[in-house]
């Protein structure tokens, strides 16, 4: 132990021993209003400390609230409407189950396969 510490070592006991002395010399009523002063500074102090982490976590939930908020929004944002060309074969199979019409040319599936779609096309270029 250096020589400083044993200084301040030496100072704490006065010091110490001085208060203590101080305090057995106070009358009961002096005693009671510094004990009430005490408490109340010691509750004074605590809650300070409690007031002072609750201000500094009020505004990172808010930023998190409102992160939260955002991401459930664009997560649930609607998908942009249909384009009319992929409606289109819907419609036309709509149209042919409402139709009146006969479904017997329905029923030769080997008829529409035989029908080459680049010779009708081409059909109709030469009239």
């Amino acid at each position: 132990m250096s020589a400083e510490d044993e200084k301040l070592r030496e100072l704490e006991a006065r010091t110490r021993r001085l208060l203590l002395e101080s305090a057995e010399d106070l009358n009961a009523e002096t005693r009671s209003r510094l004990t009430r002063a005490r408490f109340a500074a010691v509750e004074a102090a605590s809650g300070a400390a409690t007031s002072e982490r609750w201000r500094t976590w009020v505004p990172v939930g808010s930023v998190a609230g409102a992160a939260a908020l955002a991401l459930l929004l664009w997560s649930q944002r609607p998908e942009a409407p249909p384009k009319m060309t992929d409606v289109q074969p819907a419609v036309d199979d709509l149209d042919i189950l409402v139709a009146d019409e006969s479904f017997d040319l329905l029923e030769d599936l080997e008829f529409y396969d035989s029908i080459d779609p680049a010779q009708g096309a081409d059909d109709a270029d030469i009239g």
